[in-house]
């Protein structure tokens, strides 16, 4: 299950979880002995979707690794969707090459065309090699480099036309938590004809209400065509919000060929040093949240999804940060449902000034970008983009990445605010390119004494006003202290929950009472592994600055946080 929703009424889709065959490939001898064409026989069987670094003997494991299996189709077209996996992929169908992606966390569509009905053969390499220069994310980071296929993957066939790509925008004609809202519709759809002519019909539906029919008309030859389905009105609209997180499903259709996307009808803005959402003030009670377990890596089932939400929703928080990478859709499916509010990202972590000057992280990251918006433009949980996170935004090759995201970014969503968390918000030269200023520190945890965060709040106003940033509102990223789950001490020394405890009561009490911060982000929600760059630097080789641990047992932070959140 990869959606909380029927996608598809007509078009055929087939999962391809379960077993595949798998070899890593430490020495990148694969391509050379051409495994996409023979595929080797000490292969060993592994579970789709799944992290290698689950399986045993594959704790450290980072490189090249293959896949193969076999597919059934009586199609001749067929879409290949992958729905995760970490850094390249290559996709070979009969021994030839199909497609290839940089960058997995937001999927990869691999369309094969010609093809004869009947079975094929299907393998695939990906690669999680990481450097410090120019791959995203960089080898040194503060999570695990998890390998492998680790959400679903998908095989979609197709007739004679499909609907390859859409966008649905809108507009409200007023803002009314009543049902008197009307909402004009203006919807984009991008169709793939695979005859060399014919004629269609696309029919735009809202919860099984007929709005729109548009005939097709294809040229003598197969071609892609844009079809607009403009100011297309419809009353009675619920708004989306956190307390009533009202869905409606839109339903694009074709004589063979359909797709299904749930939205939700809202606005966000920025005004005055505050965030609006459909013209209310909202205050943003979050937390940092990996998706990571010790037992799954990034192949989290949706009920421990499930489990992870309803504990972050008992703490009293409505906002997640989706750190450092774009989630499942499934779980962006929860949070639409649940109501909570989500800070998307790409895992750009880090990077020192040589990386952000490597033209090859310029170019992974617009393109990391572009295919995040694209997958996740229609989930109204989603509040922000990020940008990056603590790279070296004192240099001018930062102000140089960060103005094209900024730029990439809003042209592509000219809906939602932006922003990125810095690590250096004193020196920052890049905070006038966003909309949102969110601060990484931490202060009595590794520097300073924690009454240091008061003096520094102040500097940081006074940098704003002198470099007429004021008005932008401030949102405090990441903070928190780590601890050892059950370690107390009487000094409440580092490493105790006590610790950890004291500290989040001091610094929320700070944020909370302060006028000028609009949102808390704890850092973090459950203990995760660290990369093994840092793993000697970590407290059983994790980050251990969860409010919960890693099996999601609470810390004794997480009760007064949660009296805190909730004002109980």
């Amino acid at each position: 299950m990869n959606r909380l929703f029927e996608r598809h009424k007509k078009r055929k889709v087939t999962r391809l979880d379960g077993f595949w065959q798998f070899k890593i490939d430490p020495n990148q001898v694969g391509e050379r002995e051409k495994w996409y064409q023979n595929f080797p026989e000490d292969s060993q069987p592994i579970l789709v979707p799944g992290c290698w670094n689950n399986e045993l003997g594959l704790y450290h494991y980072e490189g090249a690794a293959w896949y193969q299996r076999e597919f059934q189709t009586t199609k001749s077209q067929v879409n290949l969707v992958f729905y995760g996996f970490y850094g390249l992929i290559k996709v070979y169908v009969d021994g030839k090459e199909a497609g290839s992606q940089y960058g997995g966390f937001s999927g990869y569509e691999c369309l094969i065309t010609g093809l004869t009905p009947g079975k094929h053969n299907l393998v695939v390499l990906t690669d999680n090699t990481h450097n410090n220069s120019n791959t995203i994310p960089l080898a040194r980071v503060d999570w695990f480099h998890y390998g492998g296929l680790f959400r679903s993957v998908e095989l979609m066939e197709f007739d004679d036309a499909w609907i390859k790509d859409y966008r649905i925008d809108y507009q409200l004609e007023q803002i009314d938590e009543s049902t008197a809202n009307t909402v004009y519709l203006d919807i984009s759809v991008t169709i793939q004809n695979f005859t060399t002519s014919g004629t269609n019909e696309l029919k735009l539906y809202l919860d099984d209400q007929l709005l729109a029919v548009k005939p097709v008309n294809f040229p003598d030859s197969a071609a892609e065509i844009s079809i607009e389905i403009t100011d297309t009105a419809v009353s009675g609209i619920k708004l989306w919000s956190p307390d009533q997180p009202n869905l409606y499903l839109v339903r694009l259709e074709l004589d063979n060929d359909d797709i299904t996307e749930r939205i939700g009808f809202r606005t966000i803005t920025v005004r005055d040093g505050k965030l609006l959402l459909n013209n209310k003030e909202i205050t943003l009670k979050g937390i940092n949240r990996h998706e990571d377990h010790p037992d799954w890596g990034f192949a989290m089932p949706l009920n421990l999804m499930k489990k992870d939400l309803d504990i972050i929703k008992n703490l009293g928080c409505n906002a997640i940060r989706g750190s450092h990478y774009p989630n499942a859709p499934i779980f962006l499916d929860l949070l639409d449902q649940e109501g909570i509010l989500f800070w998307e990202e790409i895992p750009m972590w880090g990077f020192p000034e040589h990386a952000l000057q490597d033209p090859l992280t310029l170019e992974r990251g617009l393109s990391m970008h572009e295919l995040m918006i694209k997958r996740d433009y229609h989930h109204p949980s989603i509040i922000i983009w990020g940008l990056h996170n603590e790279v070296d935004t004192r240099t001018q090759a930062a102000y140089k990445v960060t103005k094209a995201f900024a730029e990439k970014i809003r042209s592509l969503d000219t809906t939602r605010p932006i922003t990125y968390a810095t690590m250096h918000p004193l020196e920052d030269i890049c905070l006038s390119l966003v909309d949102l200023i969110s601060i990484n520190k931490y202060f009595g945890w590794y520097h300073d004494r924690i009454e240091q965060w008061q003096n520094f709040l102040h500097q940081f106003k006074v940098k704003m006003k002198t470099e007429g940033l004021t008005g932008k509102p401030i949102i405090i990223s990441e903070f928190g202290a780590g601890a050892l789950y059950g370690e107390n001490t009487f000094e409440q020394q580092k490493w105790s929950e006590n610790f950890q405890d004291a500290y989040l009561d001091y610094t929320l009490n700070l944020f909370l009472n302060d006028p000028d911060i609009i949102g808390t982000y704890i850092w973090q929600y459950c203990d995760i592994r660290s990369a093994k760059e840092l793993e000697m630097n970590r407290p059983r080789s994790f980050n251990n600055k969860g409010i919960v641990n890693e099996y999601r047992k609470p810390k004794q932070a997480y009760w007064t946080v949660q009296k805190l959140y909730t004002g109980a």
